[in-house]
């Protein structure tokens, strides 16, 4: 029985790296998709601030202008496709690490159950290795 304990204490721990890597696995997604927020709120600003400039301009500076626009709008579509994409991953990487959780929950459950099984076992061997006070010739 001390053998079931110890496969399902290697398996929890087990379980328990992979908990590990799938949450670091999230906060990895999670850090990149703060740093493509703040990239789409920098573009979204210099965007802005190119809206308001309403100046006299040359010709060259407004066809330079609208193909700096377009470049930023390109980059700007380009990044929120990238954010989609993150926060999907992050909501799989989320279940990902509940199931695994869950799973070294149950390994520990089991694990647990069987020490209780084991304890319980070399409880009965000692009760049964103990001589009652009859067998010894004592009497009452």
């Amino acid at each position: 029985m001390g053998k079931q304990v110890r496969v399902f204490d290697l398996l929890t721990k087990k379980q328990s790296i992979s908990v590990f890597k799938s949450q670091k696995k999230k906060n990895e997604i999670a850090e990149k998709l703060r740093l493509a927020t703040l990239y789409e709120k920098q573009l979204q600003d210099i965007l802005n601030s190119m809206l308001e400039n309403k100046n006299h301009k040359t010709v060259a500076e407004i066809k330079s202008e609208t193909w700096y626009k377009l470049k930023i709008q390109d980059e700007l579509r380009a990044n929120r496709n990238k954010i989609d994409f993150l926060n999907k991953e992050i909501v799989n990487q989320r279940m990902l690490v509940a199931k695994e959780s869950e799973k070294r929950k149950k390994f520990s459950e089991r694990k647990d159950y069987f020490k209780k099984l084991e304890s319980q076992e070399k409880e009965r061997k000692q009760e049964n290795m103990t001589p009652s006070g009859i067998e010894k010739g004592l009497k009452p």
